[in-house]
């Protein structure tokens, strides 16, 4: 009886020990607001030389960040290696279907090594450019923060800012855009690459880095894959952060894309908290290096576009206050200007409550033929929201 027993509880034991070594965390975040969406657009027909607001009130999804759920497993190897991944699915919230173009796990799809010298992780992995690219912003990339967020090539044409005769131009290969997305001021990028591999560095004494490469998969006899590269740098000590990124990407292939890199962007900012207030500030350059279709018909290059925002947050107990103003101008699409405002209330750690206003006037240039001195593509978005964590 006694051997018996005391193999019972080595094998608990063992059990115990086996079950220690390997995790798996399910995890998810809801974000749902209810808000007014006004866009001035040039009248057609009758309404020729008038101004037109379109107005959409709506129930929305992913305020202050994207809703998703998702499953993060790790396994101990011994001698500080363990195996990882993370499979993440994005949440339509207003509608229950899946975001990101209806992938089961569109946010992420990965599994790889980590270990003292880094992790690296292969499949579906978020750009290293997209992962310090609100890094700058104090606002950190919410629906009110007038700078770059995701503006990848997925999003619907009822997102952007249409020009007078209603059609969405220009428009670069397949896979790329133009115009911001809900109002945003920057140029947009895509944030998520599949067929990828991403490195990311241990810290080392404040500096942390980042390094994707994307495949593309897609060669054929007449063009190359749509190749990505995206990188980042960061420093970060105490109330100090200074950070850069890069990337460029590639249209997806198509009869007459190239899979040649057609989009470039490369990011400076920082940030320093004072205590009672934070402030940020953020630099991008975005070119466009393909051949694009321009406004009045045919071909041709576009100028690189000069990018910058200012930001500040106040704490006041449970409430944060943000600012922030975003300015995006260029030779070619001429000057897109934005500014937001937004509060946050800590109804505990899992729960916010959240408002703001944001403002938006598009691409000088992407509004042809609309009346002198017009508000034609200005967006003002008002919204309240919850956001909770799981």
């Amino acid at each position: 009886m006694k051997k018996t027993l005391i193999a019972l509880a080595a094998l608990g034991a063992m059990a115990g020990a086996a079950q220690a070594q390997s995790t798996v965390t399910i995890y998810g975040l809801l974000d749902a607001n209810f808000g007014s969406f006004k866009t001035n657009v040039a009248g057609a027909g009758a309404q020729a030389g008038t101004i037109q607001s379109v107005t959409q009130t709506k129930i929305d999804s992913g305020g202050l960040n994207g809703s998703r759920w998702g499953i993060r497993f790790s396994e101990d190897l011994g001698g500080g290696l363990a195996v990882i991944g993370n499979l993440e699915s994005g949440i339509n919230l207003d509608a229950g279907s899946s975001a990101q173009g209806g992938l089961l796990f569109g946010r992420r799809a990965n599994v790889g090594f980590s270990s003292g010298w880094g992790t690296l992780t292969i499949g579906r992995n978020s750009s290293s450019y997209d992962d310090v690219a609100n890094s700058h912003s104090t606002m950190a990339g919410t629906l009110f923060d007038p700078s770059n967020v995701n503006n990848g090539a997925a999003a619907s044409t009822g997102q952007f800012v249409q020009q007078a005769s209603g059609a969405i131009l220009p428009t670069a290969a397949a896979g790329l855009t133009l115009l911001q997305r809900e109002g945003r001021s920057w140029v947009g990028y895509n944030t998520r690459f599949n067929n990828s591999v991403k490195y990311n560095t241990p810290n080392f004494g404040g500096f942390t880095g980042s390094f994707m490469y994307s495949f593309g998969e897609d060669k054929t006899t007449a063009n190359n894959a749509s190749k990505t590269v995206s990188a980042n740098l960061q420093y970060a000590n105490g109330p100090l952060v200074v950070l850069g990124g890069y990337q460029s990407e590639a249209a997806v292939n198509t009869v007459t894309a190239t899979g040649k890199p057609a989009l470039e962007n490369s990011l400076i900012g920082a940030t320093y908290d004072f205590g009672v207030v934070k402030v940020g500030a953020g630099f991008n350059r975005a070119k466009y290096k393909d051949a694009v279709t321009l406004i009045g018909g045919g071909t041709g290059s576009l100028a690189a576009q000069k990018e910058w925002s200012l930001t500040a947050a106040i704490p006041l107990g449970a409430t944060t206050l943000s600012a922030g103003y975003a300015q995006s101008k260029g030779d070619d699409l001429g000057k897109a200007t934005g500014y937001g405002i937004q509060a946050l209330y800590s109804l505990s750690k899992r729960s916010t409550l959240y408002t703001g206003v944001l403002s938006t006037k598009g691409f000088d240039k992407v509004v042809a033929a609309a009346p002198a001195g017009s508000n034609i593509g200005r967006t003002t978005t008002f919204a309240v929201g919850l956001r909770h964590t799981f």
